[in-house]
């Protein structure tokens, strides 16, 4: 499903039954964090050097769903990776993540492809859950792209490494097929035309050792 951003293609296979990312010190909600900072990387909205960011661009009027962190990374000239994360990794309130979730969950349901739902013990939280059949169309996309003959693309590829560092891989492909992909990957890593992948590896990297040294998760 390409017509999809890798950060919407991450939160449809992410998510648990209740239609949340789940977990305290979950590698999950930080790469979901992790998607939605490449992405806006990708699009050129923003650079990425020596753990700062610096928007450069304008967001796009159909990634209006990452808004929430755009606008916050606007605040500054310069801003730390470790700022933007000790906001919406970190963070006792959970505010900014949730908000940037519910932008993306949104989105997700505007189209059609996922459900919202009430969650947590108040039901004061949002939850989306997607039908099987868009899982399965995003999954058999990324398999099409990732295990037969043809061009990687950089969005199938982060995807597939958000995916593995979130330890989800396992749970769409087999031991052979998740082989198969990494060694896709790294091979595309290491010719010309994947030197964007890699500093997306090196971005997810970098953004899981900062949360790392940092303390446990609060999302």
């Amino acid at each position: 499903m390409r017509d999809l951003s890798v950060t919407q293609e991450y939160v449809i296979c992410i998510v648990d039954e209740k239609g949340k990312i789940s977990g305290f010190s979950s590698e999950k909600a930080v790469c979901f964090v992790a998607a939605a900072i490449l992405e806006l990387r990708m699009e050129r909205c923003i650079v990425i050097d020596a753990k700062k960011t610096s928007v450069t661009g304008s967001l796009p009027a159909d990634r209006q769903y990452l808004k929430p962190l755009y606008d916050f990374i606007s605040q500054k000239k310069q801003m730390k990776l470790s700022k933007i994360l000790g906001e919406y990794c970190l963070s006792l309130t959970n505010k900014r993540y949730h908000e940037l979730l519910d932008e993306v969950g949104a989105s997700l349901v505007k189209m059609g492809l996922v459900q919202e739902r009430k969650i947590g013990l108040l039901g004061n939280k949002k939850g989306y859950t997607p039908a099987p059949e868009t899982v399965r169309s995003v999954v058999e996309g990324l398999r099409s792209e990732l295990l037969e003959e043809g061009k990687i693309s950089e969005e199938a590829a982060a995807l597939a490494i958000l995916l593995e560092r979130a330890k989800c891989l396992k749970q769409y492909f087999s031991k052979f097929e998740q082989k198969e992909i990494k060694e896709k990957v790294r091979v595309l890593m290491d010719s010309p035309e994947g030197k964007l992948v890699k500093e997306i590896a090196d971005y997810i990297e970098t953004i899981l050792v900062i949360v790392s040294a940092s303390g446990a998760s609060a999302v």
